[in-house]
């Protein structure tokens, strides 16, 4: 009976998430090759010098961040990546302050960062609204939180749809929720772009 309740897509998302060379690859694999020039387009809307990437993973765009100039702090919840995070800055040259913290609990001042980067996290946040209000605090005016995540697409395309009724049962992710929604009620100025296969990944700009 209990094994009725297991939700395997989640399984399977939390074990390649606990070892760090484990998930470079399954990332490639499931994004054919394009997950890097995904997160890449962070870059199209980045400006100002302080920089919050939250979730930074293994640290590689965390990495390529630095090496652009910007100063950048990141967080990861994951100790593990954390640790994989810091190891490879740190073999690159760079110090860069990388926490084990919870977006929802963010340790920093009021208005410190420009821009405020997540890449395939946002659907693993519970508590949504909490998180945003301790984004917008840590945000300077102006400011921009800047996301790349999969879900449902905007047009809700016939293989989309197809897609996610396979795979809703069998995970708690947040892969249909209005993250864009979310963002306008706390008062950002929010804009959505849809792309890749099927439209299934999604850049949202919120600005303060």
């Amino acid at each position: 009976m209990r094994l009725t309740k297991i939700k395997f897509f989640d399984l399977f998302y939390r074990a390649y998430h606990a070892w760090p060379h484990v998930y470079n690859g399954v990332t490639q694999l499931i994004s054919i090759g394009q997950w890097e020039k995904w997160q890449d387009r962070v870059f199209e809307d980045i400006n100002g010098k302080n920089i919050l990437e939250v979730g930074v993973g293994p640290g590689k765009l965390l990495l390529r961040i630095a090496k652009k100039g910007y100063r950048v702090t990141g967080i990861e919840l994951r100790r593990g990546m954390a640790y994989e995070a810091r190891r490879r800055v740190k073999e690159a040259g760079f110090d860069i302050d990388i926490l084990n913290q919870s977006i929802y609990h963010l340790p920093f001042k009021d208005e410190v960062f420009d821009c405020i980067v997540l890449t395939f996290i946002l659907s693993e946040i519970v508590h949504l609204e909490k998180a945003i209000i301790e984004l917008k605090r840590v945000l300077k005016p102006g400011g921009k939180v800047i996301i790349i995540a999969g879900g449902m697409p905007q047009d809700r395309n016939l293989i989309a749809r197809f897609i996610f009724k396979i795979v809703e049962s069998h995970t708690t992710l947040r892969l249909e929720r209005n993250n864009k929604a979310y963002f306008e009620d706390y008062g950002f100025k929010v804009t959505r772009e849809d792309f890749g296969p099927f439209n299934l990944v999604n850049k949202i700009i919120a600005i303060k």
